[in-house]
């Protein structure tokens, strides 16, 4: 048996080792992609439950801005009506109740 390995020897076991290091690299990529797209449709799925919150709390302050511009309209409605009512208490001497 002789101490030297042909060319051809040598390149068919370093086609062999590389084919292995391919064939792990392959394996790996195909594990890390498919743990990538779990993590993306997770995150696809929280942002659909983020979206729906803010959409829900946008629906919520406006409905509470629409209650609280309502309230101060009332509120400014029964101020006009109270100094009125005052008016027509004093010209006509009937007292009126303190509110």
């Amino acid at each position: 048996m002789s101490e030297y390995v042909t060319k051809k020897q040598l390149n068919d076991s370093l086609n062999k080792q590389t084919d292995e290091i391919i064939g792990v690299l392959q394996s790996f990529i195909v594990n890390v992609n498919s743990e990538f797209q779990k993590v993306n449709d997770r995150l696809d799925k929280l942002d659909d439950k983020y979206d729906l919150l803010v959409n829900t709390l946008d629906t919520f302050i406006s409905r509470i801005d629409k209650y609280e511009t309502e309230l101060a309209a009332r509120d400014n409605q029964f101020e006009k009506l109270l100094a009125w009512a005052r008016k027509v208490s004093e010209k006509t001497g009937i007292p009126l109740e303190n509110l």
